[in-house]
């Protein structure tokens, strides 16, 4: 990986954790747009550090698929962090899909909290799959999934990742160990 991706994901690590998100609103976004603002800063990066097997690609040119089940509470910060840019020569799209097959289309596969009760059907469904399961809600990597947003702190909120790297393994996902590095680590 390049050295100017990984500065750029250690200087969002350090904005995330410089200070509450209420200090980081913008205009009348909704409270938790800035959160997911820097959710979907993470997710960008993330895709910069993760190797996916040849066979998740139908071919060098094909799209890497973002998919968001449930609320999709990004409010157009994805959109944005995505739009125009490719990571390996794969252009970035987001979806949202529906169906329990779809989710084996996607490459990263966002969980959003409003699932957090079939946390483990999603991820289930999704098996075998090259599919990178990142959530956002209490024993995400307990039930299998790969990437999990916390939420730390009290006033001063920051947003944070904790890593299931044994979750990556068996779907041919290799995780780099800089972004390995870089994940929260319960103290």
């Amino acid at each position: 990986m390049k050295l100017k991706h990984m500065t750029v994901l250690a200087n969002v690590i350090s904005i995330a954790a410089a200070g509450p998100l209420a200090a980081r609103a913008q205009d009348a976004a909704p409270p938790e747009f800035p959160e997911y603002r820097i959710k979907a800063a993470f997710l960008y990066h993330f895709v910069q550090f993760v190797e996916w097997p040849p066979r998740a690609f139908a071919n060098s040119g094909s799209p890497l698929v973002i998919g968001i089940v449930g609320e999709d509470r990004f409010a157009g910060a994805l959109d944005a962090a995505m739009r125009g840019k490719a990571v390996n020569g794969h252009s970035l799209v987001i979806r949202h899909p529906t169906r329990p097959a779809e989710l084996k289309n996607c490459h990263v596969l966002f969980v959003g909290e409003s699932e957090k009760r079939r946390v483990s059907e999603i991820i289930a469904a999704a098996g075998g799959a090259p599919v990178l399961t990142v959530g956002e809600c209490d024993r995400f990597l307990q039930s299998g999934g790969m990437i999990n947003f916390v939420i730390e702190g009290g006033a001063e909120k920051n947003v944070r990742f904790e890593i299931n790297n044994d979750a990556a393994r068996p779907a041919g996902l290799k995780i780099s160990s800089r972004l390995l590095a870089l994940a929260w680590k319960k103290t």
